[in-house]
């Protein structure tokens, strides 16, 4: 699951969104939207928006690129390896 941290008003957290909202649409992306103005949690990325994170840690800054995004929530080499043997 990943996670966006966006704040109303911010242009590149709008392009992000759609970027993600494409992604989802073509590999069923998992990803939700947070509003960093509601929950303090998230303070700490407030000069560096849009901010992608994957289990809590941060993939993706200052972006709204669908390329970029579509790199950062690509699986890492390890994880296609191992999802690709079939082992009996």
């Amino acid at each position: 699951m990943y996670t966006l941290i966006v704040r109303p008003g911010c242009h590149l957290c709008e392009q992000a969104e759609q970027s993600l909202a494409e992604l989802e649409e073509e590999r069923g992306l998992d990803w939700r939207a947070i509003d960093i103005d509601t929950d303090a949690a998230f303070a700490q990325y407030s000069d560096d928006l849009p901010v992608l994170l994957r289990d809590g840690r941060p993939v993706a800054r200052l972006t709204s690129s669908k390329a970029a995004l579509a790199r950062a929530t690509q699986p890492n080499l390890w994880q296609r390896l191992v999802s690709s043997l079939h082992i009996n």
